[in-house]
């Protein structure tokens, strides 16, 4: 025969169980929000927690400029009038039944019945202009223990709010910048052109960049490079060689181991030297006629010459990176271009993998490269782009160019 438990001996478990609860709640919200990167990301976790979390119809973020109010007219009345309450007043509202709500909004009435909203809380977001709306179509009962809770929750969702704001800003910064780095390419008469850049998957923008300006008696000028790093002082420092390099190759007719030594005396001048690789060529009017490539190579993976059959050639000679001893000795390269041939430049970050060594990677990518008729340059990249990955955690810049003539 059991005997009677003792009500007032249940008490402290009932308790325990109930703050234990209430604590593995809080502790999946805050993981949950602390998954979130982006103002996005919050605001489409947020009402699938709250709704699992606290057994409720309804919940969402409602942020002056940002979240609309729900669609239809119901909802947007009722979650404008109370979401604006308490973003005003800066204190939370609890309605635990119809007749709450009635009281303090009769206006909303038929919005409600048409909604089936039986209780509400609306909590103002700490430093936001926004506040969390939830509904029940059942009425509630809020408890201090409730209500603590959901203060928690309504600060958790503010400071990861806070956090992705902030991170949503440093994004747009670093896109404008991207986007003010990456190089247009120009419209070149008989020249196929085409450029791919990918910055590393931590980052927006990082330090390898691509260039293509035309010269004079029909004189193409190919730049790609990458400065060490993959973060914003990285692309700022690649902003300021880039800049360097542009202003002499529009103003000089050096071959390209000149403007290279050029850039590397100007890059030890101004402060302290920026470590990068990069490679100068020239396509042009080669003296009997056709088309030659001359260039120079700085540290830099070796520019490829596609010819129409498909056979590969990478174009060996490589000097010292930029940045590494001021007046190191740099040459210039001369190498026929057949019709129809393409010429490839592309950063280490398409055949460096983690996985394999960095000469594995270089013999993928001439495997892929020997294939007839791989269509324009940019069928060639972005085929290059989906086959040949490389490593996430590095930027990936290519250029590609067509010379003109038949296959």
């Amino acid at each position: 025969m059991m005997t009677e438990r003792n009500p007032v001996l249940l008490e402290p478990t009932v308790q325990s169980d109930a703050a234990l609860r209430r604590s593995r709640l809080l502790l999946h919200a805050s993981e949950a929000l602390a998954a979130t990167s982006t103002t996005a990301d919050v605001l489409a976790t947020v009402p699938a927690l709250l709704r699992d979390a606290l057994s409720a119809t309804h919940a969402a973020v409602v942020l002056d400029g940002i979240t609309p109010s729900p669609r239809g007219g119901a909802a947007r009345a009722v979650s404008d009038t109370l979401t604006g309450t308490a973003i005003r007043d800066r204190r939370s509202q609890y309605h635990e039944s119809p007749m709450d709500l009635m009281i303090v909004y009769p206006g909303l009435a038929e919005a409600l019945d048409e909604l089936g909203w039986q209780a509400a809380v609306c909590a103002p977001l700490p430093d936001q202009a926004g506040a969390v709306l939830i509904a029940w179509d059942e009425p509630q009962t809020f408890s201090v223990f409730d209500r603590a809770v959901i203060a928690t929750l309504a600060l958790y969702i503010g400071q990861a709010l806070d956090r992705a704001v902030k991170h949503d800003a440093r994004a747009a910064v670093t896109e404008t910048l991207q986007r003010a780095m990456l190089s247009q390419l120009p419209d070149v008469e008989d020249y196929d052109l085409a450029a791919y850049y990918r910055a590393a998957a931590a980052q927006r923008v990082g330090g390898d960049w691509y260039d293509v300006i035309p010269g004079s008696d029909d004189r193409l000028a190919l730049v790609i490079g990458d400065v060490v790093g993959h973060d914003t002082a990285a692309a700022a420092k690649m902003g300021q060689l880039r800049n360097m390099l542009r202003a002499y190759l529009v103003d000089r007719r050096e071959p390209p181991s000149a403007v290279l030594r050029r850039l590397d005396a100007a890059n030890h001048a101004l402060g302290e030297p920026t470590m990068a690789t990069a490679v100068v060529a020239f396509i042009d009017r080669a003296p009997n006629g056709g088309h030659r490539l001359r260039w120079s190579n700085a540290g830099h993976p070796p520019p490829v010459v596609i010819q129409p059959d498909g056979q590969v050639r990478p174009l060996t000679g490589n000097d010292m990176l930029l940045g590494a001893r001021l007046g190191t000795p740099r040459h210039t390269y001369t190498v026929p271009l057949p019709a129809g041939s393409t010429v490839l430049l592309h950063t280490d970050g398409l055949v460096e993998n983690r996985a394999h060594n960095i000469d594995e990677g270089f013999a993928r990518l001439y495997r892929r490269l020997c294939i007839r008729n791989f269509g324009m340059p940019r069928d060639l990249l972005a085929r290059l782009a989906a086959e040949m990955p490389g490593d996430r955690a590095d930027d990936i810049a290519m250029l590609a160019v067509r010379i003109p003539g038949r296959l």
